[in-house]
């Protein structure tokens, strides 16, 4: 019971250290803008990319990375140490339990309460937590999207590739086929998710 409690905070955390919006800090911070009222007045690297600043894109991009690759690798390290198993009465840093917990941050990032629902694609976090469980099938799929995003200019199909491909890919390394399923559930969620952000832009 403990465990549950414990495990249900942590995941509430996860929520909302997602809604902390990078892409509205830094616009605001550096161009006095409110990043609402830009170009699709959506709260993501793509627009700031576009219709602000590309180097600020970028580094946006960077920060949607870091803050779940990171924090993933915080709570990996904090949930199997031995005192916090102890406390608990059970390890709640397993592989399945950081999933979880790491998709808790993706949709607090997509659908923050803290912004009434309007958050961003979720693209570079989806890049970081995919890449803190299969590195190596992440920095495939990002290395072949940016060929296609610098050649021919899709990145709507960038983005499909970068949520679709990782389980196909990882299904070729060590120990992959055990992840795939799991895999294959998250990019379906990252979909589904996407469908909502999608639609309270107006978009669909």
């Amino acid at each position: 019971m403990l465990s549950t409690i414990y495990f249900v905070l942590v995941m509430a955390v996860s929520y909302f250290l997602g809604c902390f919006s990078a892409a509205k800090l830094i616009t605001k911070s550096y161009k006095s803008m409110n990043i609402y009222k830009v170009g699709s007045g959506h709260p993501d690297t793509q627009n700031i990319y576009r219709n602000i600043d590309k180097k600020l894109g970028i580094f946006t991009g960077i920060i949607d990375f870091g803050k779940i690759f990171f924090y993933l690798v915080l709570l990996k390290y904090l949930l199997n140490y031995s005192v916090i198993i102890d406390l608990v009465g059970k390890n709640i840093g397993t592989e399945n339990h950081l999933l979880i917990l790491g998709f808790a941050m993706i949709i607090g990032h997509c659908l923050p309460v803290t912004h009434h629902f309007h958050g961003g694609r979720g693209i570079f976090s989806y890049i970081g937590f995919v890449t803190f469980f299969a590195p190596w099938p992440m920095i495939i799929i990002v290395f072949l999207a940016l060929i296609i995003v610098a050649f021919f200019k899709q990145i709507r199909f960038a983005q499909y590739m970068i949520v679709l491909l990782p389980p196909f890919i990882n299904f070729l390394f060590p120990g992959g086929r055990s992840f795939l399923g799991k895999m294959f559930v998250a990019a379906i969620l990252m979909g589904i998710i996407n469908i909502f952000v999608s639609k309270k832009l107006g978009e669909i």
